[in-house]
């Protein structure tokens, strides 16, 4: 699916190489909470909070640490808007979103970036030039952002992930 203008050769689904995450399910707990905390865009302190639990609990929940009682895991749900069914992914058809995944992977460096007015202001005319919602416009960029190839020595800076952002502005505006 493009999403991007006519002269812009920019295809979603491969610029995040779509065949090998699809090919990637969540199996553990822990990926599954962190995967759709992320796709809510909800910080590990809000999700403890609505859900009632400490943050180092549900920190340990999703770094798949102890065994969650029954209890904790319907609260953990209900905070992430979900069955426990949902979240322990036991319906039949059960269609996961393989850049939910992505996401919930990304460097925490991204994450931090995506959460300032830099960013923001971004997504914003970037929807408004595509036509498009800000919410997918923004999940879109972190996605392309997360799957881009990384140097070869620590985690990306704030100035790596701005300009890449200046670059898919660019492309993705033809300025």
């Amino acid at each position: 699916m493009p999403f991007a203008t006519a002269n812009t050769v920019c295809y979603y689904s491969a610029a995040i190489g779509m065949e090998a995450v699809g090919e990637t399910r969540p199996s553990r707990l822990g990926d599954r909470i962190r995967a759709r905390r992320t796709a809510l865009g909800l910080t590990l302190a809000e999700v403890a909070e609505a859900a009632g639990l400490s943050l180092p609990y549900v920190s340990n929940l999703e770094r798949g640490r102890g065994n969650p009682t029954l209890d904790a895991l319907r609260s953990v749900a209900q905070a992430l808007q979900q069955t426990v069914t949902e979240l322990l992914g036991d319906e039949p058809g059960d269609d996961f979103d393989p850049m939910e995944l992505l996401l919930a992977q990304a460097p925490q460096s991204l994450r931090a970036f995506t959460r300032t007015e830099r960013f923001r202001r971004t997504v914003g005319d970037l929807a408004a030039a595509q036509g498009m919602a800000r919410e997918e416009m923004a999940k879109r960029l972190m996605v392309g952002m997360a799957s881009a190839p990384r140097r070869s020595a620590g985690d990306p800076t704030e100035q790596d992930w701005r300009r890449m952002l200046d670059a898919y502005y660019l492309i993705l505006t033809d300025e």
